[in-house]
């Protein structure tokens, strides 16, 4: 029985030993830890702690040779590197050290649209990191030197990006204008809407929704009304103009490069810009893009003299790359034929009856209605890089308007009696 508790014994020794390698056993005088001091705080690594750091562990019998760290220090050879021989101190190194370094920060850049200078850069904070090469040497020192000694880590500065440089990197990516008609009460909901845009930070992976930004369009927001389109016809109606401000920004975010998640075209063509390149927006329709450029965007607009501009800047495109809305027409549609709504419904039956007795007369033109595709294409210089279809757009034909006049019945020559002649007088 005593020997089976002998041999138990034995055989559990030999298992720890060859478990936790021979780098475990140090020589006698050897140090047996190794003791880093972060400055608020200390850490200390023995063989079995950097253990915890290895998922394998005959990765790293192989890595390590089973030596222990002072064993490995006191046998390394000048072409030997400190990742090489130490590659669990590195590893716990990494693992351990976002704990006491921190991070530079550039700072926060501030956006005054139309102001100079448009943007500055405030609340830089430096940083710091580990010195590694010293350390590595610190550590090397005590190892060799069989000393018990602590090890202090030391740091390294690391300054932000100069404010100079954060800002030379921000770049006009796009500019887009539209002209809008004369009307006071459109002329007001356009800039009421644009403005809301002026000075917005739309961050690298942000969503941009308008009708999120503008909001309903109401009176008791301050909207009027003008002329929206309802039922494929012009309409007097609160908020109208909204669309030419949506519009312009589309226009703006495509040629910044931005990914157009949600756009929509009216029922009507717009003037103000061509076939297919327009945004409506309403209740149920919305403009939406996301900044995918990797940095944050600024956005800027302006309204003066009829005229709205959104101006996007930005992380710099790319060498000589462009971004552009083209479009092909699949097919037109023919306006069609109304009679203006006050003609009476007799008269128009009397006509279809006797058409002589009227004259069609044409008091409204209509418009060729469109189906259009609308494309996203990536230039690089006169290069085209791709071509993506947007959506497809159908602009509805605006029927021609006649009224009905009746014609004038010629009526029959009267004759009356010659005078007489003087020579028949007598």
């Amino acid at each position: 029985m005593h020997y089976l508790r002998k041999g138990g014994f034995c055989c559990l020794l030999l298992a720890v030993v060859t478990f936790l390698g021979a780098w475990t056993i140090p020589t006698a005088g050897s140090p047996t830890a190794l003791t880093l001091d972060f400055g608020k705080s200390q850490v200390v690594l023995t063989d079995k702690i950097l253990q915890g750091g290895w998922y394998n562990y005959e990765d790293k019998q192989n890595l390590t040779h089973g030596k222990s760290l002072f064993s490995r220090a006191t046998t390394m050879q000048e072409s030997d590197t400190f990742e090489g021989t130490f590659p669990d101190i590195v590893q716990y190194i990494n693992r351990i050290a976002p704990q006491y370094e921190i991070s530079a920060f550039n700072g926060q850049v501030d956006f005054h649209p139309h102001s100079t200078p448009r943007f500055t850069v405030s609340r830089q904070k430096a940083g710091r990191v580990i010195d590694r090469e010293r350390l590595y040497a610190d550590i090397i020192a005590s190892l060799k030197g069989n000393q018990y000694t602590v090890v202090k880590v030391q740091y390294q500065t690391v300054a932000p990006t100069p404010a100079t440089d954060i800002i030379k990197a921000i770049q006009e990516r796009a500019r887009f204008s539209t002209t809008c008609s004369v009307n006071a009460d459109r002329e007001h909901n356009i800039a009421l809407a644009l403005g809301k845009f002026n000075g917005l930070r739309v961050n690298a992976g942000e969503q941009v929704s308008f009708n999120q930004i503008v909001g309903k369009r109401t009176a008791a927001q301050g909207f009027r009304e003008a002329k929206i389109i309802v039922n494929n016809e012009y309409v007097d109606g609160i908020g109208g103009g909204v669309c030419q401000v949506s519009t312009t920004l589309f226009n703006a975010a495509v040629q910044a490069g931005l990914q157009i998640t949600e756009s929509h075209h009216h029922s009507l063509r717009s003037s103000y810009v061509p076939l297919g390149h327009d945004a409506m927006v309403s209740s149920n329709a919305d403009l939406r893009f996301v900044n995918n450029t990797g940095a944050p965007i600024y956005i800027e607009t302006k309204f003066q003299n009829h005229h709205l501009s959104v101006t996007i800047y930005g992380r710099h495109k790319g060498p000589n790359i462009s971004y552009r809305l083209d479009t092909d027409t699949i097919k037109t549609l023919e306006p069609k034929t109304q009679w203006e709504k006050d003609l009476p419904s007799a008269t128009i039956k009397d006509y279809t009856s006797h058409p002589e007795r009227y004259e069609k007369i044409l008091t409204k033109s209509g418009q060729m209605g469109h189906i259009v595709d609308t494309y996203i294409e990536t230039y690089q210089g006169q290069k085209r890089l791709s071509r993506k279809r947007l959506r497809r757009n159908t602009y509805q034909a605006t029927p021609h308007y006649y009224t009905l006049q009746k014609r004038v019945e010629p009526t029959e020559p009267t004759t009356t009696p010659a005078p007489d002649s003087p020579d028949s007088i007598s």
